[in-house]
C-alpha cells in the first residue's frame, strides 16, 4: 500500500479539500502522510503491519519552538484515517468533539501539578508534548509509563522546582536559564530503562560507559538525581 496516495483516495471521496504534502523532489512519501502548510497538522505512518496506521495530532507554533500535540492513536481502518484528519485540518473540529467518535484517541493532558514559576512551568509543558509527539508509542507502552511516572514526580519535587527542564535523547536534564545556557553536564540526567533486568531506571553521573546506577523506582532514582546535581556544578556554555 502506498499510504499518501490511498489516504489521499479517501480524502477525495469525502470531498475534502485537504492535499498531502510531498518530499522536497515533489513525490509523496509512501510509508507516511502529512501536510506541508497551515496551522492544523497531522503524521502517520505504518506501525509493524501495512495494516495498522499510527497518527499524531497537533499544531504548529513558531513561538513555542515545538509542536503542540493534541491526540495520538493506532487504527486498522484508514478510512477513520483519513475522516479525522478532515475534521482535524479541513474542517478545524475541536479534539474533544472527534474524540468523541474515535475511541482509539489519547488525547494529551497537561500535567497536574503547576509550577509556580510561569516559564518554568512552559519548560515542562515542552518536555512532556515532545516526549508525546510520537507516531512510535506504540512499541514501547510499558516504557512509556514509566517516563511519564518519572516526569510527574520530577516536576513535583522539591530539588527541581527552580530549573528548567528539558530533554536530549528522551534524557531528563536541567538548565539553570530558560535559554539552556547555564546546564548540569551531559552526562548528568535520568531516564528509564528499555531492559528492566538491572533496575526501572537510570542515573547517568559519570563520564565513564555506564557511569550511574540502578533504580526500581522513579522517586529513588530523582532523589539521587538530585544529590547529584548538588555535587556537580552546572556549566555555562
Amino acid at each position: 500500500m502506498h499510504l499518501s496516495k490511498e489516504i489521499e483516495t479517501h480524502l477525495t471521496n469525502l470531498n475534502s479539500n485537504i492535499r498531502l504534502g510531498s518530499t522536497i523532489d515533489g513525490i509523496f512519501p509512501n510509508k507516511y502522510a502529512f501536510v506541508q502548510n497551515g496551522k492544523r497538522q497531522f503524521r502517520v505512518e505504518n506501525t509493524s503491519t501495512e495494516k495498522e496506521f499510527s497518527i499524531v495530532l497537533y499544531e504548529r507554533s513558531d513561538e513555542m519552538k515545538y509542536e503542540n500535540c493534541f491526540a495520538r492513536g493506532v487504527f486498522s481502518d484508514i478510512k477513520k484515517i483519513a475522516i479525522i484528519i478532515q475534521h482535524w485540518v479541513d474542517k478545524q473540529n475541536g479534539i474533544s468533539e472527534i474524540k468523541k467518535d474515535f475511541d482509539e484517541l489519547e488525547l494529551y493532558a497537561d500535567f497536574e501539578y503547576k509550577n509556580p514559576n510561569y516559564e518554568i512551568n512552559k519548560a515542562w509543558t515542552k518536555v512532556k508534548n515532545m516526549f508525546f509527539n510520537d507516531t512510535t508509542f506504540w512499541k514501547t507502552a510499558e516504557w512509556n509509563m514509566r517516563y511519564l511516572e518519572m516526569l510527574n514526580q520530577a516536576k513535583s519535587h522539591s530539588a527541581f522546582q527552580d530549573y528548567f527542564p528539558f530533554t536530549s535523547h528522551y534524557w531528563l536534564r536541567f538548565s539553570v536559564d530558560k535559554d539552556i545556557k547555564e546546564t548540569w553536564p551531559f552526562n548528568l540526567h535520568i531516564i528509564p530503562t528499555f531492559e528492566i533486568s538491572n533496575g526501572k531506571f537510570y542515573v547517568s553521573y559519570d563520564e565513564k560507559p555506564m557511569g550511574g546506577k540502578y533504580f526500581e523506582t522513579a522517586i529513588e532514582g530523582l532523589n539521587f538525581y538530585a544529590e547529584k546535581m548538588v555535587e556537580i556544578k552546572p556549566i555555562k556554555w
